[in-house]
């Protein structure tokens, strides 16, 4: 156990699928860690789907919760990145990501966390091989390829409508480009492609491939990468989240494993 002088305040923006298992892990108790304030759009939400913690974190809005935490996790839609983002960089504080796709628009933050001692943590999200890559990066990448596969229901109504998949019935490939262009295309489906290609290439030299595919479900990523030292191809299969069917089940969990590597004495991987 820490001593209280070791610990870290923690301040989670958004109390929707990942925000609650985010929120959840750290009132069980995360070693060093405190969960100290929740903050939504819609805050007597928040606060009835926080009123069942022990820990009883003050229930803000997203404008106050910036300063009363020294870790701001956030879980929200990606249009109100900034709106939590700007203000915890500013402070200098620890910004861990779930909408690492609103990162790749958003380098001045990086750039200011940097020279305002903050830092900045994106989570591996829904997709596996990121150490693998991370080390092929420093030996030379070549090529990097994500393809993912999604069912029709992982997808929003309104980019449903505009692909003209409401009716599909065979796999249909619905994005071919780069990893900057993918997350313009998807903004609330493909943060993994965002995460591999800051794992690795960069944005643009990313490819990625979505497919719209009856055939699969789950959501399904295969990650293709080759460098000096050699190839690697990793496939993921993760269950929808029952609460958000356009978020992986694995993304709240994948945040609660960062939050632990924050104050733990020994760290598998990078």
């Amino acid at each position: 156990m820490k001593d209280q002088a070791d610990r870290l305040s923690v301040g989670v923006a958004g109390l929707g699928a990942v925000g609650m298992k985010v929120a959840a892990a750290l009132d069980e108790g995360i070693d060093g860690l405190d969960l100290v304030a929740v903050s939504a759009r819609d805050v007597e939400r928040a606060r009835k789907r926080a009123s069942g913690f022990s820990t009883s974190p003050a229930v803000l809005t997203l404008d106050e919760l910036p300063g009363r935490a020294k870790v701001i996790v956030e879980c929200l839609p990606p249009e109100l990145f900034r709106r939590i983002a700007e203000p915890v960089v500013n402070r200098g504080d620890v910004l861990v990501v779930a909408s690492v796709g609103a990162l790749l628009s958003a380098n001045d933050l990086v750039v200011l966390a940097h020279r305002l001692g903050g830092r900045v943590f994106a989570p591996s999200g829904a997709v596996a091989g990121l150490d693998g890559l991370a080390a092929a990066a420093e030996a030379g990448l070549e090529d990097v390829t994500l393809v993912t596969r999604k069912p029709p229901s992982a997808f929003t109504p309104e980019i449903m409508r505009q692909l003209d998949t409401m009716n599909l019935t065979a796999p249909r490939r619905v994005f071919a480009g780069n990893a900057v262009e993918a997350v313009k295309a998807f903004p609330q489906n493909v943060n993994v492609a965002a995460t591999v290609s800051l794992a690795g290439f960069g944005p643009e030299r990313t490819r990625v491939e979505v497919w719209c595919d009856p055939d699969v479900p789950n959501n399904r990523h295969e990650l293709n990468f080759r460098s000096a030292v050699g190839e690697v191809r990793v496939e993921v299969s993760n269950l929808p989240d029952p609460e958000n069917p356009r978020s992986s089940a694995a993304t709240g969990y994948s945040i609660v494993a960062c939050l632990r590597k924050l104050s733990a004495t020994l760290c598998i991987g990078s």
